[in-house]
């Protein structure tokens, strides 16, 4: 038996550290449910964690335990629980919670952090030529700003020098008359400029971007350097007035000579009292955070400890020193801390609307504007009342296809307007009602083609699958033990009480306490509180005979023992 366990494992082994190609082949069937090799490694390495290493007796023994565990889930498919409307309708709960957040996850977020994770190893210098148009204005205002730069970027192909383009129409009024030029920057860049950071970490060094737009207006970029990211570096700092230069020049020799220690002088000469009382000591920062004159002296410093020359920026004169230079954070310590900052960033919208479009690309999507136009044109005012309601008489045209002829019909997009009450009132009348269809539409179509995708998760995702077969298989287990465990032992009240009386002494409780209780007739309240101080030192026979003397009117103690 032993030599055929040994083996039987060997070829585990042999399976499960084979390429992923051979994920779908048969390692062991159950019953008549075959397990499959990528089955078993999903639910052994997510089990054991860190001690799935594989060995032969942690196989073993997690063997046995899935195999138990498998031929439950097949007795209760035997049962038929699988059948169970109730069941299908849970399990169809926790799928509807599930591939929401799995597909977005996956798609978006775990895409949006890989690329910015990419992006942080790199520092962009730039020029841009700008065309404000806030967030607010009007289309035609947008589309006049957008227009003026793809004039402006016509010319810069033409033989144009961009820096010439850009002091001629930049309205950027800081850098206009420098060419454009920004400096360096490092992703991630402020919500509202995700494009802006797209065209520069997709544009060439050298090359021109397409106009882009940012939430304060429209850019053109030019590319000139990329080089790998700086990071972040803490450093201390002793700041003097700007007419102190030679008395700058002294404090700094004297602490190269040894004479004085850079925190002394801090604490004695430094005129920054934010950080005297911290010996100096900023922040850790990046690029982009003080005067880029401190910053190229700070980030030029080779060792911690070392001290720089005095350095002239508008705050004054520095000498800086320098602390550390922490490690860039591993990409599972980076996802920690920016994955519940992504969502609420505008990059994520824009990942979403482009997973969408992607989606429809590739599933073949197809809409019939005629039909959403005869939906339009059979509203009237009540549509902004939350009394509206479809006409019943309404015929089910087809609005949009996806897939294999997945067909959505405009009596579909009546329901679901019907129920988005909240952005049909938004507007209250303000708003025509072609354009709030409009928005409904462009919402319904987003809603669809998500639930679409949805549908294909586990074709798409093996660990989705795999997660999807852990709840129907723990939901499954639940019921087969309520009926044969629970169920059956609470309506089987004789075997209940039989299997008491066979196992009476498990149910026993420990002695907790003993006790003597005192019982007084005929006392007054001083004489209780006499009879309880005498009971406190003294055994229940003694104060027994000590109260009950009986004398005429005298008290009646009675004991008894717990």
């Amino acid at each position: 038996m032993w030599m055929r366990i040994s083996l039987f494992l060997v070829c585990v082994l042999c399976f499960l550290q084979s390429d992923a190609q051979k994920a779908d082949q048969v390692l062991m069937t159950v019953g008549d449910y075959p397990v499959s090799v990528g089955e078993f490694r999903y639910i052994y390495e997510k089990n054991n964690g860190a001690s799935a290493d594989y060995s032969e007796k942690s196989l073993k023994e997690y063997l046995e335990l899935y195999t138990r565990f498998k031929l439950k889930v097949q007795k209760a498919k035997a049962l038929h629980l699988d059948t169970i409307a109730d069941l299908k309708s849970e399990l169809a709960g926790y799928r509807k919670q599930l591939a929401s957040s799995y597909l977005i996850d996956k798609e978006v977020t775990e895409e949006l952090l890989k690329e910015l994770f990419e992006r942080m190893k790199y520092d962009v210098e730039f020029h841009h030529i700008f065309i404000p148009a806030a967030e607010s204005a009007s289309a035609k205002v947008k589309e006049d700003a957008r227009l003026k730069l793809l004039d402006v970027k016509a010319k810069i192909v033409a033989g144009m020098p961009f820096e010439e383009a850009a002091i001629q129409y930049s309205e950027d009024k800081q850098t206009a008359s420098s060419g454009g030029y920004m400096g360096y920057f490092t992703a991630r860049m402020p919500s509202g400029f995700y494009n802006v950071e797209t065209a520069l970490y997709n544009t060439p060094v050298g090359g021109i971007s397409d106009v882009v737009e940012s939430k304060i207006g429209y850019h053109i970029i030019k590319v000139t350097n990329k080089r790998p990211a700086r990071g972040q570096i803490e450093v201390a700092h002793i700041l003097f007035k700007s007419d102190q230069k030679d008395f700058a020049d002294k404090v700094y020799n004297d602490i190269k000579e040894g004479k004085l220690s850079f925190e002394d002088a801090v604490a004695m000469y430094s005129s920054d009292r934010n950080t005297v009382k911290n010996k100096g000591l900023l922040p850790p920062f990046g690029i982009n955070t003080y005067d880029p004159v401190f910053e190229e002296l700070a980030f030029s410093l080779q060792q911690d400890g070392e001290v720089s020359q005095p350095v002239l920026t508008r705050s004054g004169w520095h000498i800086i020193k320098r602390v550390s230079r922490p490690e860039r954070d591993s990409y599972e310590v980076f996802v920690r801390r920016n994955k519940s900052q992504i969502s609420k960033d505008q990059r994520f919208d824009v990942a979403k609307f482009k997973l969408i479009e992607d989606i429809k690309k590739s599933n073949e999507f197809r809409f019939f504007p005629q039909n959403l136009n005869n939906f339009r044109a059979s509203l009237n005012d009540e549509f902004y009342s939350y009394k509206w309601t479809p006409d019943e008489q309404m015929s089910a045209l087809s609005l949009i296809e996806i897939g294999k002829k997945k067909t959505y019909t405009t009596k579909d997009f009546a329901e679901y307007c019907r129920k988005n009450t909240r952005l049909r009132l938004k507007y209250d009348k303000s708003k025509p009602i072609n354009e709030i269809v409009d928005e409904l539409y462009r919402e319904y179509v987003n809603e669809v083609a998500l639930d679409y995708e949805e549908q294909q998760l586990e074709a798409k995702y093996p660990d989705f699958k795999s997660l999807m077969r852990e709840y129907e298989e723990g939901i499954l287990l639940f019921e087969a033990t309520k009926l044969s465990v629970w169920d059956k032992a609470n309506q089987d009240t004789t075997g209940l009480e039989h299997f008491f009386e066979q196992h009476r002494d498990r149910y026993l409780t420990e002695e907790k306490a003993e006790a003597e209780i005192y019982t007084v007739s005929g006392g007054d309240i001083k004489l209780n509180d006499k009879i309880l101080a005498y009971a406190r030192k003294n055994s229940g026979e003694q104060t027994l005979k000590k109260f009950n003397t009986n004398k005429k009117n005298s008290c009646r103690v009675l004991q008894s023992r717990i």
